[in-house]
């Protein structure tokens, strides 16, 4: 059964978070899993409209989400950004994906965000739970696709 949490509530698992974060994406910017240790509790603490969500099957983390204000140096006038959605291999085709979006989703709207963006190589799976396409990255993102979902307001 998979339950949605605030990764407040769960600190203890911020450092696994930032592991699977460095092993994903975080080599690529040069940061350490310390770096990224930091940075989730820096959001964990935030209070300026950022936010974490961690998915549990019973009990175990199953997968993480972050809603953050820039994802993108190319792209700083693109605010919020939903970033690194990662679901354990184990948990994949469960719906853990889908209830972490879905629980950012609503974090934005409780925020006040009217819209949210994203980029990803992988855009079949945002596609089927109504994000669109915005933007094919090219240069160094060449391969990559912001995309975009508006988000209706409280």
């Amino acid at each position: 059964m998979i339950e949605i949490i605030t990764l407040a509530d769960r600190a203890d698992l911020a450092a696994t978070c930032a592991k699977w974060n460095h092993k994903q994406w975080g080599y690529l910017s040069g940061a350490t899993e310390e770096d990224i240790v930091s940075g989730l509790q820096e959001i964990i603490h935030s209070t300026d409209g950022q936010a974490i969500r961690a998915a549990l099957w019973n009990g175990e983390l199953a997968g993480f989400v972050l809603l953050i204000h820039n994802d993108l140096d190319s792209h700083p006038h693109l605010k919020p950004w939903v970033a690194s959605l990662l679901v354990a291999l184990e948990y994949r085709g469960r719906g853990v994906a889908k209830a972490l979006m879905a629980a950012i989703e609503s974090v934005a709207q409780k925020l006040g965000y009217s819209e949210a963006y994203l980029y990803t190589d992988k855009p079949d799976l945002y596609r089927k739970i109504a994000w669109n396409d915005f933007e094919d990255l090219k240069g160094d993102d060449e391969g990559m696709l912001i995309m975009h979902k508006e988000i209706a307001r409280v």
